[in-house]
């Protein structure tokens, strides 16, 4: 996801501080999941349900499916038997659940009016919207409500299911379009279509969409790492002959993260974007599109930096977000710290490493360090642009873009479909860099501020002396510097928490360090 212009934003699945936590919840593994729903357009309703399979793996004396308390539950059954629930505070509570097999089957058959989104993607729910020609546009964006404010599931970070099937059925002659691939397509009664569509891959459950529209598609096949890889487009079809201008685009950055982090870690789901009438989000295999066919942010980029940045960042999350995901909300910073890098990246892939510099200038305008970027509260950007600032100085750090190189695409191939911590992060890097990275990250994303190089220049004869030393929250912060002690040369030094002293060969008011490089503060002392 992607917060530009936002100045303040809630914590992620907000509505969870309301959700009955039980831990009955750790006792059932979510392993398939097969949504059904019939919109109700004229109503903008939804009447369905949802068929889920569960692994158990201890005995549950509470069965617990999330679902908001706006929503009629009409039943519940468990083996194709009807039990008795409780709906209360976003949660529908099966007691004493009769479960003897340890693979088993819930269903939920529900219906309502699902919240309209006031803000989308930021504020979410569905967006009822109508296209130039006043037909309807529908869509739903929830990463910050969760995908329960609109069907039930098990609402878990840390729990995805395994595969999931979504059946969709509309009002001729809307077409729907979801993650993964299309399977079939049926009619329906009273004048209307099934759509069947499979994702064959474990998915965050806020990641799963659909988008109605009277849609408009081409597509197109990629040569990619593992083979061909099918590329959907579905747009609106007065914007047909611009979309497929505007859209040649992918092909390159698929290139280029393909070649940075690793194949594509959807082929058995293809790659789609899809027209979408909000900004758009990060939909696994179904990226939602609303950039409105414009350069940079809506109109807005640096220099000649023009690339589509809607394009370009929610794609990246298919890799960093979708394939790789977090654990839980404070470590969302995995999510945007590296798709937000993944932009740098691109631009070096296809500007030049000058011009990379350039952006990621562009983004360090916008840290704020008000706030520590692992926490479950998100109240500002920095998880975005510092994060991208954090991994962009490790690079210079470490001084050897083969390994760094290595180490992206090790973390996606070691923790492909998986969800992860802050510390998986960290001690996979260190893990292969051979380097005591531990206080490097608690000082970045454990707090708010940066470390501060504290220098003054002494003079004992006729000599000149640099005296330096880091100021640093994170307990053994060491991380070497690149300054300029002469004209034009840079050289490494190691500061650490002790004065140290380094001859130079004049005096200065200035020391110059490279910080197109490090993202620090400085302070002369004396």
């Amino acid at each position: 996801m992607f917060f530009h212009r936002i100045i303040f934003f809630m914590s992620l699945t907000s509505y969870s501080q309301e959700l009955i936590v039980d831990d009955s919840r750790f006792c059932y593994d979510y392993t398939y999941s097969h949504l059904i729903i019939d919109f109700v357009l004229n109503e903008q309703k939804i009447i369905g349900s949802n068929t889920m399979h569960f692994q158990k793996k201890c005995e549950i004396d509470t069965f617990v499916i999330d679902l908001v308390s706006r929503m009629l539950v009409d039943s519940v059954l468990i083996a194709n038997q009807k039990v008795s629930f409780v709906h209360k505070k976003n949660t529908v509570l099966i007691p004493n659940p009769l479960i003897d097999k340890d693979d088993f089957v819930i269903s939920v058959f529900y219906q309502g009016q699902p919240q309209a989104a006031k803000r989308p993607p930021w504020e979410g729910g569905f967006v009822w919207s109508k296209d130039t020609n006043g037909l309807d546009w529908v869509g739903v964006a929830c990463q910050m409500d969760g995908a329960s404010i609109w069907w039930p599931t098990k609402d878990d970070l840390a729990d995805e299911p395994d595969s999931l099937r979504m059946t969709f059925t509309v009002d001729k002659p809307y077409i729907v379009i979801a993650n993964g691939k299309l399977q079939s397509v049926n009619d329906a009664s009273n004048n209307k279509r099934s759509f069947s569509w499979l994702v064959k891959n474990p998915i965050n459950t806020y990641n799963v969409t659909f988008n109605i529209a009277h849609y408009a598609h081409f597509n197109d096949t990629l040569n990619g790492n593992l083979g061909n890889l099918l590329l959907d487009y579905y747009v609106l079809p007065e914007h047909l002959e611009l979309a497929k201008k505007h859209f040649l685009q992918v092909d390159s950055m698929l290139y280029c993260f393909e070649n940075k982090f690793g194949p594509y870690p959807f082929y058995e789901d293809g790659y789609k974007l899809v027209e979408t009438p909000y900004l758009g989000m990060e939909h696994q295999s179904c990226i939602a599109y609303g950039n409105q066919y414009m350069k940079g942010y809506l109109g807005n980029y640096p220099q000649d930096i023009d690339f589509d940045f809607i394009i370009i960042h929610e794609t990246a999350h298919e890799w960093w977000g979708n394939s790789v995901s977090m654990k839980q909300k404070k470590d969302m910073w995995i999510h945007e710290a590296f798709a937000t890098y993944a932009e740098a990246l691109y631009v070096e892939d296809m500007y030049g490493y000058d011009k990379m510099l350039v952006y990621l200038n562009y983004q360090k305008k916008r840290i704020k360090n008000n706030h520590p970027i692992v926490s479950n509260l998100h109240l500002d950007t920095d998880m975005y642009y510092k994060g991208s600032w954090i991994l962009h100085t490790l690079r210079t750090i470490l001084r050897n873009d083969e390994q760094w190189f290595d180490i992206l695409k090790g973390l996606q191939l070691r923790y492909k479909h998986k969800n992860i911590g802050t510390k998986d992060v960290v001690q996979y890097i260190e893990s292969r860099c051979g380097y005591e990275l531990t206080p490097f990250f608690n000082q970045y994303l454990l707090d708010n501020k940066l470390p501060v190089l504290e220098y003054f220049i002494e003079q004992r004869k006729h000599k000149y002396f640099l005296q330096f030393r880091w100021n640093a929250s994170s307990v053994d912060f060491n991380m070497p510097l690149l300054v300029n002690l002469k004209s034009d040369i840079y050289k490494w030094i190691y500061p650490n928490s002790q004065w140290q002293e380094l001859e130079i060969r004049h005096n200065t008011d200035t020391l110059l360090v490279a910080k197109d490089l490090f993202l620090i503060n400085m302070l002369k002392v004396k």
